[in-house]
This record gives structure tokens, C-alpha cells and sequence, in this order.
């Protein structure tokens, strides 16, 4: 371990890590959608031990965020488009010994910096063209009753997934379902190439420190995918869908191996 670096390329004075060392901080806004899917269905993208909770319980955003190591503020004004991305993904509602977790199958990024950060902690990050319908103050006035936004992400030629959200508050609330399935869990898996590498396969917890303001309101989904993205596992069922347009702030707290596991769903 070559201390003070999280990512190659290795330099002396350590400046051209494609992931500056941490302590990171993040900061989003967008939009996502509370939904359930068949539990049996969930079991194709949901690792053993865990099981999909009973009610299928699935969230979708689609987000901007801003980014910032607390280490290395200067990023912010020499590259601020590395530390500025937008993020979509699938988290599901599983079960692991009594307790609920946040699972994480599927998240896409846009930029390197956070492709690779994401790699190191376990979230199954890949490159997208991901957008959302933002709002600006002097256009639109703020988050209300009656504003409809969407979003999607798209990878190749395909189109991933898209939401759709009409709100019908005009209060925000300080929650969203994310935070209340429980801590993040990650497939953290890198496989032995080559004889004498050690093979990494485990389950970590993503515990934070979460902010938000939320307006709820009605959503709706479209899952597509692709060949390199099958995604039919996390179609909704039924018409109840939730949907949220959120700002919040996330500090990481602790990463921790909850369980080794040795065998992956197909």
C-alpha cells in the first residue's frame, strides 16, 4: 500500500491519481421514483445471502451531483468538471439476518473520477449519458404542486431506464425512501485474473450521513436496457408509484465488510 493514495496513476507528489484521497463529500439533486417489483424477479440481481424484502421495494433516481474531498478542495476550481457528474441508479430493499439494507444492482456516471471511485468502495458503476429536467428559480419559481419533471439514462444506443415525476406538494419534507430501507450494501468484487492474485468477493456496508429536502408527488417508470444492461428483473408491478424531486447531502461515515460471499446470482 503506498500510503496517501486511493487510485493510480502512482506519482511522487501524488497530483495525478485518477481518485484524490478523501474524506468526500457529496451533494445531489434530481429526481427518482418508489416502486415495487416482483420479489422473485429481484433474485436475479440480488446476491445470496441477501433476499428481496416481501414488499419488493425498489428506488430509481436520476441525479446531478456535485462532489468535494475535504483534502483536496482545489479540484473544485482547477477541474470542476471531474468533481461534477450525474448519477442514476436502482437500489432494492433486501433482507440480511432481520435487518433491511439498501442494496445497490445497477448505478451509471458520467465521469472517470467517479466510475473509479465507485469501484474502489463496490458500487457496480458504468458510463452513461444521463440528463433530468432541472429547475432554475427565475424560470420556474420553486419545487411545487403541478411541476412535472423526467429523466433518463442511456447508454451505446439504448436507452437504459426513464422517470417521470409530477409533484403535488408544495412543502418539502426531510426524508426520502432511500435513507429508510437502511444502510447501502455493495457487491465489492474484483477476480483473480491470474495465478497467485487474490480474489476480492464480499458484501460492505455504506453508512452516511444523510441532509435532504424532498417534495413528493406522483411517478412513473420505464425500464429498458439493454445487451449489456439487463435490467426486466426491476420491472414495476401495479400503477402505486411514488415520485420525489430531492436536494440532499451525503457524508460518508464508515465502510465495513458485512459478509465474504462466494457465489453471485446468475
Amino acid at each position: 500500500m503506498i500510503e496517501g493514495l486511493w487510485s493510480a496513476p502512482i506519482t511522487s507528489d501524488r497530483r495525478s491519481s485518477a481518485v484524490p484521497p478523501g474524506p468526500w463529500v457529496y451533494g445531489f439533486t434530481g429526481i427518482g421514483v418508489k416502486y415495487r417489483a416482483e420479489p422473485s424477479a429481484l433474485n436475479n440481481v440480488v446476491p445470496r445471502p441477501l433476499e428481496p424484502a416481501n414488499d419488493g421495494e425498489v428506488f430509481a433516481y436520476v441525479t446531478e451531483i456535485i462532489s468535494q474531498s475535504l483534502s483536496n478542495v482545489e479540484w473544485n476550481l482547477e477541474i470542476p468538471d471531474a468533481v461534477q457528474y450525474h448519477e442514476a441508479a436502482f437500489f432494492v430493499k433486501v433482507v440480511y439476518e432481520g435487518k433491511t439494507y439498501a442494496y445497490c444492482p445497477y448505478m451509471w456516471v458520467d465521469t472517470d473520477l467517479s466510475l473509479l471511485r465507485g469501484f474502489i468502495a463496490g458500487f457496480p458503476k458504468k458510463l452513461a449519458h444521463i440528463s433530468y429536467t432541472k429547475l432554475h428559480p427565475l424560470l420556474h419559481g420553486e419545487p411545487r404542486k403541478g411541476v412535472k419533471l423526467g429523466g433518463f439514462a442511456a447508454r451505446s444506443y439504448y436507452t437504459l431506464f426513464r422517470v417521470y415525476v409530477e409533484l403535488e406538494e408544495d412543502r418539502p419534507q426531510n426524508e426520502i425512501p432511500l435513507r429508510l430501507m437502511g444502510p447501502i450494501l455493495l457487491p465489492r468484487y474484483f477476480p483473480a485474473l491470474a495465478p497467485g492474485l487474490a480474489e476480492v468477493n464480499e458484501l460492505v456496508i455504506f453508512e452516511y450521513d444523510l441532509r435532504c429536502l424532498s417534495w413528493r408527488g406522483r411517478g412513473s417508470i420505464e425500464i429498458k436496457g439493454g445487451p449489456n444492461d439487463v435490467l426486466r428483473y426491476l420491472e414495476p408491478i401495479g400503477e402505486d408509484i411514488e415520485g420525489y424531486y430531492f436536494h440532499l447531502y451525503l457524508k460518508p461515515v464508515k465502510l465495513s465488510t458485512l459478509t465474504n460471499i462466494r457465489d453471485f446470482k446468475e
